[in-house]
């Protein structure tokens, strides 16, 4: 009975400290947890939507809108909203899309896309399919037309390249931590300076809150935060210039394809070519340009395959600053000047240009031809050498350079120590994204790969670096980098696009500044090499005939780089006024041929805009 008893009391104590429990944590839920809890559900009664902000413009030095904003209307649809008669839905929206049903699927199985998150099918579609939609609510479940913000080119096709294009944000980008906060259905910068600055130009979204009830249906407008444009970037790209050198380039390479190879006899591919305009005090970017070009709203607009599957030449392809090319003679510059800082060479010394040369010793005998022969067995002075581009002299050059670096030993290269301050086988680090190192060969490179230099560096890899082939890689934006410090006396400036970058009230973000450094030249040694080059565009010079005439001095070198099995590639790099250059100018031509026959020419007609000289035919001097 007693034990019975003490159950009983044990069990009628257990009973109270659960009742005393329960109402400790109603007491909770109801008092000191009551506003957390009334905002949860105020928050699962609330649904968010996302705006789109409109994206920052881009605009040229002096204010032209080069890239703007303008509204395109976009379907999209909620796959949980289609309800059970989903192929039904998607065939009547196919139809009036004019798409295929299985295009619409495929956009809809797109895995980088939530799947509570309404898709995007279709941009820049009539108002008719936002009418008919709209009027047919009934058969569109799930189906909406909303206008969205999108890039608009008023200047068309000028200057695609570095612009760029948007696209959808693909699932690489989404996971990389530089994306937080972006969703799938986000349009992000795919290349040029849309990439390169999206951060900046892609803004802030919007949020418009609803009130919602318990099956998802939106029951009133609660509240709204708006969207904020993206911040506006400012180039250092004058407008007119960019369209000049565009339409100089291509009139050039549309005339070398009228000149015959003379190698073959055939006429001149000329298929492809780039161009730069750089201030040489700051590495300011003036105009950079590439053909063939193509139109960003091919892309934005849905129509990239439209265009580019017919269209050959690989326009997407910026050869100005992510293509590489051998330089040929226009690299013998900076061998010239490596050769006096060395002692390979002297100002005043003469040079014998055989019409070969063979290097001794050599159990080969290979034979180095000069390309040239004009000046074949005279002896030239380096400035001569560099007028004429005397091949023989250089692989003298190339060959010395060669013996000296072996005789120190330890692993010395002379050669690519010298030319390495100029930036070769170094990204410049312009405002672009994709920018190559180029290559600048030497003992090390040929220890790092084997498998193109198996028997490591010899002479002759020496000799032919020497004249800008091997394996030596340069884009024309690192060429005309490396010529502005000839130009400005010894320092290398990084070279920019952007001037500065301002939000939508004209407060400035950024500023970007010139940043230069010198190089291991004396001043002497850079102004006999800049006074030399003069010689190249004067009578007797490689392009004395292109610039025959020309009422301002100027300074350059031309190249023309062997590229077996195609033709060779036509280069010209001059800057002007020669004795204190405001511009450097930079033109290269694949399968072009002579540099100074296809080359030279298109930089002349530039430097004519530049500096408001007539144009002229720069090889008969006639208006």
């Amino acid at each position: 009975m007693d034990r019975t008893s003490g159950r009983l009391r044990i069990l009628a104590l257990l009973v109270v400290v659960m009742f005393i429990g329960l109402t400790t944590r109603l007491w909770f839920l109801q008092v000191l947890a009551a506003d957390k809890y009334k905002h949860t559900k105020v928050t699962n009664r609330t649904r968010t939507v996302l705006t789109p902000a409109s994206r920052g413009n881009i605009f040229d030095a002096h204010g032209t809108l080069l890239v703007g904003n303008r509204q395109s209307l976009q379907v999209q649809v909620n796959q949980q909203e289609l309800g059970p008669n989903k192929t039904a839905v998607l065939t009547r929206l196919a139809s009036l899309l004019h798409k295929k049903l299985s295009t619409l699927q495929a956009s809809l199985a797109d895995p980088k896309y939530y799947p509570y998150a309404p898709i995007p099918v279709a941009s820049d579609v009539p108002k008719e399919v936002s009418f008919y939609v709209a009027e047919h609510a009934q058969q569109f479940p799930g189906v909406r037309v909303i206008e969205a913000p999108v890039s608009d080119y008023p200047q068309g096709t000028l200057a695609a390249h570095i612009l760029g294009y948007i696209g959808p944000i693909d699932k690489t980008q989404i996971a990389d931590p530089a994306f937080q906060g972006y969703d799938p259905n986000d349009i992000v910068g795919r290349d040029g300076l849309e990439k390169q600055y999206e951060h900046y130009l892609q803004g802030t979204k919007g949020k418009d809150f609803y009130l919602v009830n318990a099956a998802g249906k939106q029951i009133k407008t609660i509240g709204s935060e708006p969207p904020k444009p993206g911040d506006n970037v400012y180039l250092s790209i004058d407008a007119n210039i960019q369209k000049l050198v565009e339409e100089q380039l291509q009139s050039g390479i549309m005339t070398a394809r009228s000149v015959a190879d003379s190698s073959t006899g055939a006429l001149l591919h000329a298929n492809a070519g780039a161009a730069v305009v750089m201030d040489p005090q700051t590495g300011a970017i003036v105009a950079i340009a590439s053909w063939p070009s193509y139109d960003p709203t091919w892309i934005t607009g849905g129509k990239f395959h439209e265009h580019f599957t017919t269209k050959d030449g690989q326009p997407l392809i910026n050869r100005a600053e992510a293509q590489v090319y051998a330089p040929g003679s226009t690299f013998k510059s900076f061998i010239a000047l490596s050769a006096l800082k060395s002692g390979v060479a002297s100002e005043r010394g003469s040079y014998l240009c055989p019409s070969t040369y063979s290097y001794p010793n050599d159990p080969t005998q290979h034979v180095f031809s000069n390309f040239e022969p004009t000046a074949a067995g005279t002896y030239l002075t380096l400035a001569g050498a560099l007028k004429v581009s005397c091949d023989t002299v250089f692989y003298k050059f190339g060959a010395d350079f060669y013996d000296k670096s072996r005789a120190a030993g330890q692993g010395m290269d002379f050669l690519t120590s010298d030319l390495l301050p100029f930036g070769f086988g170094s990204p410049t680090g312009v405002d672009l994204p994709y920018e190559p190192a180029g290559i600048l060969p030497g003992f090390d490179y040929a220890l790092q790969h084997k498998d193109v230099y198996p028997n490591g560096w010899l002479a002759g890899h020496s000799i032919l670096t020497a004249v800008g082939q091997d394996s030596v890689a340069v884009t024309p934006l690192q060429l005309a980098t490396a010529y502005s410090a000839i130009a400005n006396g010894g320092s290398i400036c990084r070279p920019h696009l952007t001037a500065r970058i301002e939000r939508p009230d004209g407060k400035t973000v950024k500023t970007i500044q010139p940043k230069c450094h010198s190089i291991p030249y004396t001043s002497q040694e850079i102004a006999f090499v800049r006074s030399a080059l003069t010689g190249v565009t004067s009578a007797g010079g490689t392009a004395g005939t292109a610039f025959a005439n020309f009422p301002i001095q100027v300074a350059g070198k031309t190249g023309t780089a062997q590229r077996p099995p195609h033709q060779d590639t036509a280069w010209f790099a001059g800057m002007a006024p020669a004795a204190n250059p405001k511009y450097v100018v930079v033109a290269m031509v694949e399968q072009g041929g002579f540099g100074g026959i296809t080359a030279a020419p298109i930089v002349r007609h530039i430097m004519e805009g530049l500096f408001h000289v007539p144009q002229t035919n720069p090889i008969t001097g006639a208006p």
